[in-house]
């Protein structure tokens, strides 16, 4: 394939959105009425899952294609250690964008980690950094007294005016999608083609207190059965309940208002989307762009009567939206077969025509599972970041969740994503991970450990085995 040939990337992750309150997942609320339609352009696989259940490990697999326990990247945040970060590099994991720019590819992610995924990327930054240096005058204040006024726009087309004007004398909130798609406009006008664009979009993730007002009144009429401060008195970690309150569920007064601005978020985000890539085709580019849209995890939001977010491995945390749109992929088609984000890497790798020889992926290419209908793997792998040996094996509709311990389930907030030690579910009949198994049915949950313990020990194993060879591989280079 020729460069001029070669199609566009765009990877659009909406953090923390799950499957389920999306309307082709089968939701019955008008959150996504484009995405609805787009999905029918190309391929929404109805059983698409994440590795992990925070951020950081979750966008090292959907940049790597392998699974938390191979490249090294098991937690999140503050909690990411040296030894983790030194293990990835050790592993010689490389990242989509690396791939990419070596085909000649510019590569441009508008995201705030700022950490090892930044690597290979030629442009990076938030959406307030890549805006310029105009933006840097509006101190964070200004920037919240503007964004106040925003949500409180009676209508779109007065929330857009609005910001058009904020925006020409420096207003830009980067965890805001509206900034974030306007930055990106303006990169994919001017970038040389072809292009790679990573767009990390903030929404759907708690605290969810700056969505326009007229959009969470669509799903909310206002009901308050229970106040966010009644119910954090039943959160038995004070950290927790400190969190919740000061961070999480920051600006919402009622209990009943969470899922709401959620679905609100959604909307928000789906109706930017819609203006983007309606963009993209009047800049006739959209033709040779391939789309692909997903969630680097879902969210619990309230769950037995209390605000958990999004650790732990229920199907609400784990269960992602993916949709692929464009260049070598088909129409109209809905693939039921369960997929992961390790197979993202490898499938745009595959309609680039980029094989890297001799590189490990844990992931497969979906253009396989497209041509044959065969699955790519028989189960679905998942590791918590928010316990020390926490894992999820699905396979034939039964989902175990295990740890060798209690120590080993426990959270740092007293156990408050995990329901027992040992966990099996039916998901044909259960999909909330509501009603454990494992007494009533013992051989199918030991039957299920020992593959899943088989699984850890070849991901292990194989973690070993590529640090071992990337260092003969420095060595020899080293030596020559």
């Amino acid at each position: 394939m020729d460069l001029v040939e070669k199609p566009n990337i765009v990877i659009i992750v909406s953090d923390a959105m799950r499957a389920q309150n999306l309307q082709p997942y089968g939701y019955n609320l008008e959150t996504t009425p484009f995405l609805n339609k787009f999905s029918r352009e190309g391929v929404l696989f109805e059983n698409a899952y994440a590795t992990v259940d925070q951020t950081d490990p979750s966008f090292t697999t959907i940049l790597s294609g392998r699974y938390p326990l191979v490249h090294g990247i098991t937690r999140h945040g503050p909690d990411v250690t040296r030894e983790h970060v030194d293990i990835f590099y050790a592993t010689g994991t490389r990242l989509l964008q690396e791939f990419l720019q070596k085909q000649g590819y510019t590569t441009i992610a508008i995201d705030w980690l700022s950490r090892w995924h930044k690597k290979g990327f030629t442009i990076y930054g938030s959406a307030l950094e890549l805006k310029g240096s105009l933006s840097k005058i509006w101190f964070s204040k200004a920037v919240s007294l503007t964004t106040k006024i925003l949500i409180r726009a009676s209508s779109w087309r007065t929330y857009k005016s609005l910001y058009k004007l904020f925006s020409k004398i420096g207003y830009c909130y980067d965890k805001s999608a509206l900034c974030v798609f306007d930055v990106a406009w303006n990169y994919i006008k001017r970038v040389r083609k072809p292009f790679f664009m990573l767009i990390h979009l903030w929404d759907t993730h708690t605290p969810l207190n700056d969505i326009p007002l007229f959009l969470v009144k669509k799903f909310y009429s206002g009901e308050c059965s229970e106040t966010v401060h009644e119910m954090a008195l039943r959160i038995k970690n004070r950290e927790w309940r400190r969190l919740v309150l000061k961070y999480h569920l920051k600006g919402i007064k009622c209990v009943d208002e969470v899922e709401p601005r959620y679905n609100a978020a959604i909307r928000h985000v789906d109706t930017l989307i819609k203006e983007f890539i309606e963009a993209l085709k009047e800049l006739k580019i959209f033709e040779n762009t391939l789309v692909i849209i997903t969630g680097d995890h879902g969210d619990n939001l309230i769950r037995n009567n209390i605000f958990i977010g999004h650790g732990g491995l229920f199907q609400r945390v784990l269960r992602i939206p993916l949709v692929i749109v464009g260049p070598s992929i088909p129409s109209n088609k809905r693939i039921k077969t369960p997929v992961q984000h390790i197979d993202i890497v490898p499938t745009i790798l595959d309609i680039v025509g980029v094989k890297p020889k001799g590189y490990y992926f844990d992931g497969k290419s979906l253009l396989e599972l497209l041509e044959t209908g065969n699955p790519l793997c028989d189960y679905v792998f998942a590791v918590s970041s928010t316990a020390p040996k926490r894992y999820a094996l699905i396979s034939d509709y039964y989902k175990l969740v295990y740890s060798p311990s209690i120590r080993d389930a426990m959270d740092k907030y007293g156990g408050i994503w995990f329901q027992d030690v040992v966990e099996l579910y039916n998901l044909r009949t259960d999909n909330d991970d509501r009603i454990n198994l494992v007494d009533d049915l013992p051989d199918i949950a030991k039957e299920l450990e020992n593959r899943l313990k088989q699984i850890v020990n070849r991901l292990v194993k194989i973690r070993l085995k590529l640090m071992i060879t990337h260092r003969v591989h420095i060595g020899s280079k080293k030596s020559g």
